[in-house]
This record gives structure tokens, sequence and C-alpha cells, in this order.
């Protein structure tokens, strides 16, 4: 979660968790660009207006509000490239370890 002020950086984006939002409305009353509203009684987060401030992280009391890591899709299969190989080489060493 945010600290007080937090700027939120990068490809984040922050998205309203509807299971867990209760609809008090805190975070609609703080936000400065008035990016977020209730609709049928839960928040919703208005990207075009939000700039990513974190005071509505802050102040939700369920946490309902996230942030999201967004990835292009070339950068996400780079990133699943590099973990298989990963989980590739530890099972080599694996069976290099059990053979001993």
């Amino acid at each position: 979660m945010g600290k007080k002020g937090k700027t939120v950086q990068g490809n984040i984006l922050l998205r309203v968790r509807k299971d867990l939002c209760l609809g008090c409305g805190l975070c609609a009353e703080i936000c400065p660009r008035k990016a977020i509203s209730l609709s049928s009684g839960l928040g919703q987060i208005d990207q075009s207006r939000c700039h990513h401030c974190g005071l509505c992280l802050d102040v939700c009391p369920q946490g309902a509000i996230v942030e999201i890591t967004v990835m292009s899709r070339r950068a996400l299969q780079e990133t699943v490239a590099g973990l298989k190989g990963k989980a590739d080489d530890l099972v080599a060493r694996i069976e290099k370890l059990k053979e001993q």
C-alpha cells in the first residue's frame, strides 16, 4: 500500500477490487482529479483522469484499491521465457544433485 501522498510510477494502473469495495466513497472524496466515482454502489476509477497520486490507496479502509502492473505483450513474453529458462536450469541442477 502507499504512503501518504505517494506517487504511483511507471506502468501502473489503479483498480478497485469489487470484492473488497464497500462503496463508502472515501476514495472519491479524496481524489483531487475527481477520477473516482461510485457506480452501482462501488468505486470506479476513470484512468484518463487519474494522475496516480496514491491518495486513494491510503484512504481506503478495505484495501480495495490495488496497483496493477501493465506490461506489453512482448515484455510479458520475454519475462516468461526468462523464467522458463531459469526453471529449466534449476531442474537440471536438481537432477544432477539426485545423481550424487
